[in-house]
C-alpha cells in the first residue's frame, strides 16, 4: 500500500518525465524548424527566357540548310506569343527534327515540331499516350487531331505529312494550349 508521500513521489516523478520529454522534443524540432525557416525559398517555375528575333533568325538559316526539307517558320504571330526554344537535329543516327517552342498567349505551351519520323514514332519519342481524336482544318489544310493526357505538355497534337521537292516531313503543333491557339500557331506556318 502507498502512503501519501508515495502518491507524491510518484505524482512529480510523472511530471517530471512528461516535462523532460517534451523539452527533449523541443530541442529536436526547434533546430529544424530554425533551418526550413532561414534557408533560401526557390521557386518551381524557372522564368521563361525569350529567344531573340536574331538569334531565331540564324537557328532558321543553319536548319534550312541542314535539313532535309524546309523549315517552316511561323509569320504573323501576335507578339503576345514568345519564343523560347528553337533547335534542330539534323538527319543521322536519329531523324530529323526542327523545333521551335512557345509561352502562348494563355500562358501555356505550344510547340511546332517538323520531322522525318512516322506519327507513330513521334509519340513514343515523346512518350505520348495520345490517340486520334478526329480532324480540324485550319487555313484549308487538314490536320488530324490526337488527345491525351500524357505527358502533361502534350495534351493535344495536331498532325499533318507534308511532301515538297525538297523532302518529306510530318509536321506537328502540340501543347497544352488551348486549341484555338495551337490552331494560329498552325495557320502561320510559312516557309
Amino acid at each position: 500500500m502507498m502512503g501519501p508521500m508515495a502518491k507524491k513521489d510518484a505524482s512529480a516523478r510523472l511530471r517530471t518525465t512528461v516535462r523532460d520529454m517534451i523539452l527533449s522534443m523541443a530541442l529536436i524540432v526547434l533546430p529544424i524548424l530554425a533551418v526550413f525557416w532561414l534557408m533560401p525559398t526557390t521557386s518551381t517555375a524557372a522564368p521563361v527566357t525569350v529567344i531573340s528575333a536574331g538569334d531565331y533568325q540564324s537557328m532558321l538559316s543553319a536548319a534550312r540548310s541542314d535539313l532535309p526539307f524546309i523549315a517552316l517558320s511561323p509569320t504573323g504571330l501576335p507578339s503576345s506569343w514568345e519564343l523560347t526554344s528553337d533547335d534542330y537535329q539534323p538527319e543521322g543516327s536519329t531523324a530529323a527534327i526542327w523545333h521551335l517552342g512557345y509561352l502562348a498567349p494563355s500562358s501555356k505551351y505550344a510547340v511546332f515540331e517538323q520531322t522525318t519520323e512516322s506519327i507513330g514514332e513521334y509519340l513514343s519519342d515523346q512518350s505520348s499516350d495520345a490517340a486520334q481524336s478526329g480532324s480540324v482544318q485550319v487555313a484549308g489544310v487538314s490536320w488530324q487531331k490526337y488527345t491525351g493526357t500524357a505527358p502533361a505538355a502534350l495534351t493535344t497534337l495536331l498532325f499533318r505529312e507534308d511532301t515538297t521537292k525538297d523532302g518529306t516531313s510530318l509536321e506537328v503543333v502540340a501543347g497544352s494550349a488551348p486549341l484555338s491557339e495551337l490552331e494560329t500557331l498552325a495557320a502561320s506556318l510559312k516557309s
